[in-house]
């Protein structure tokens, strides 16, 4: 079956001399695996639309009970200059693939997750560089809203210095069993659930990113059985 389908490219890596094997996140397939043979090569039109974080119009031969397809058209269906023009973009960009890459399930399209992640990419282009981490953050606390494990938006007095997330169910408290965040990471996370974008230190930056592995790993070992956990790295 061919299928043509918007996609983000969230991973690539080298495959043979001259091909390449991409995860992409797609409106129609969800996270796909697909080969592009020959993509390598300097004649190939491929190549350059297969990079992570772009954003293509793809061509794909969708073999039943595969798991790689067979890309044989990828072109760009928005131009998104900025993301590669520092490192803070990158990262922050590579970051949000990296979530996607392990939170969803082989070929099981969610559309509000595919607009996240464009929007998200958008806002990113968009943002200064200070602000590129930030708006990592937002998209990957949004991704946990729309799988129903969201944390809860509440603005805690600034003269606390720790806060505490409860790992079951996002509740934010002063003082409980779970996982335990300082107010300036929190705030980060809060204001980037309200649209601001924070400038951040990397001690932050470290506490969140615990946070978020943490967070994730609890809700996904809990939602799915251990066989299905492992389709997802």
């Amino acid at each position: 079956m061919i299928v043509s389908t918007e996609a983000i490219i969230i991973h690539s890596r080298r495959f043979g001399d001259t091909s390449r094997i991409v995860t992409a996140y797609s409106r129609e397939l969800g996270k796909v695996g697909l080969v592009a043979k020959g993509a390598r090569t300097t004649s190939s039109s491929l190549g350059p639309a297969l990079e992570p974080l772009s954003h293509v119009q793809l061509t794909v031969y969708h073999a039943k009970n595969r798991d790689l397809h067979t890309v044989s058209r990828a072109e760009t269906a928005v131009a998104r200059s900025h993301i590669h023009a520092s490192y803070e973009h990158l990262s922050a960009g590579l970051l949000m693939c990296e979530l996607i890459l392990r939170t969803q399930a082989q070929e099981q399209p969610d559309g509000e997750i595919f607009e996240l992640l464009s929007k998200a990419l958008g806002v990113l282009d968009a943002s200064a560089q200070q602000e590129a981490y930030a708006v990592s953050v937002a998209m990957r606390l949004r991704l946990a809203d729309i799988m129903g494990f969201g944390i809860q938006r509440a603005p805690l007095p600034s003269e606390l210095r720790h806060v505490t997330i409860d790992v079951t169910d996002g509740a934010v408290h002063e003082h409980s069993n779970g996982i335990r965040l300082s107010i300036a990471a929190y705030t980060i996370m809060h204001a980037s659930l309200r649209g601001r974008w924070m400038p951040s230190q990397q001690p932050d930056r470290l506490e969140i990113e615990s946070f978020l592995s943490v967070y994730f790993s609890h809700h996904l070992d809990t939602r799915i059985t251990p066989q299905a956990f492992n389709t997802l790295l």
